[in-house]
């Protein structure tokens, strides 16, 4: 399978999982339902592409001036609340362990991609420690002062661990009526530009979900594969074959958000 169908299919599964962990600080402005998330996934088609083209998903997100995208490049994340912590997988991970045993544990399908986390987020720790958060969140914005993240969380949960990260680099798509709240920022209205503030190089596959003209916000989401994050990027697959082999070895272990600053050659 190439890359960018690969991307594609990981990104739905990711989409789908993480649909019931969404939430706001503001009550109207909940995170998608598992249902409207499969319904936005599958029956309203994802847009891939490769960049440059003369396609503009980015631009088509702003329905005829309904809606505005801006890009903050520090972005607070105290302005965020986190929608699943190191310590909410901790407590998942070793509950599932204690009911299931080792061997149960790693053969649910439905522990497979909180298994694959444990992995990815240990990286992605270690990463962030060395060259910070790559790529750009996309964060909604209600008025009030109320963000949501759109994406993102894994690298919040990551950045947990590394108390040096207060800021991101973040997309903020939301209603025109707000647009004079962000009049400091840059106003993002091509692909094109999109793409420069994501470090994209020609090629780059991106992957984008639009919102509905009369959603609070223009653009739903977007991911792209990132030649930075590439190395910290592993398959669920091979993910899960780690894990196997650490907890053989460590059989005794009890996952904490400490565990997560371990150095941890996942290759052996």
């Amino acid at each position: 399978m190439d890359h960018s169908k690969s991307l594609l299919l990981d990104s739905i599964g990711y989409l789908l999982y993480h649909s019931s962990f969404s939430r706001s600080r503001n009550p109207n402005a909940v995170g998608m339902s598992f249902y409207r998330m499969v319904s936005h996934a599958i029956i309203t088609y994802m847009i891939q592409l490769t960049w440059p083209t003369d396609q503009d998903p980015v631009h088509d997100s702003l329905h005829s001036g309904s809606h505005c995208l801006f890009y903050n490049p520090k972005f607070a994340r105290s302005w965020l609340d986190h929608q699943s912590t190191l310590s909410d997988l901790c407590v998942w991970a070793n509950h599932r362990i204690d009911q299931q045993g080792i061997s149960g544990f790693l053969q649910d399908h439905r522990n497979r991609d909180s298994i694959a986390n444990l992995v990815k987020l240990n990286m992605w720790v270690h990463n962030i420690q060395q060259q910070g958060i790559v790529k750009p969140m996309l964060v909604w914005y209600f008025g009030a002062d109320q963000y949501s993240s759109a994406t993102g969380h894994s690298r919040l949960r990551a950045a947990e661990r590394v108390p040096g990260i207060t800021h991101v680099s973040a997309f903020i798509s939301t209603s025109a009526i707000y647009r004079s709240e962000f009049a400091n920022l840059e106003s993002v209205t091509s692909l094109d530009r999109f793409a420069e503030l994501c470090g994209a190089v020609e090629g780059q596959q991106f992957l984008f979900r639009l919102a509905n003209p009369t959603d609070p916000y223009g653009l739903d989401w977007f991911e792209y594969n990132s030649q930075h994050t590439a190395s910290v990027t592993p398959g669920d697959d091979w993910c899960l074959s780690a894990v196997a082999r650490y907890l053989d070895r460590h059989p005794d272990t009890v996952f904490t958000p400490e565990w997560f600053d371990q150095q941890i050659d996942w290759t052996q």
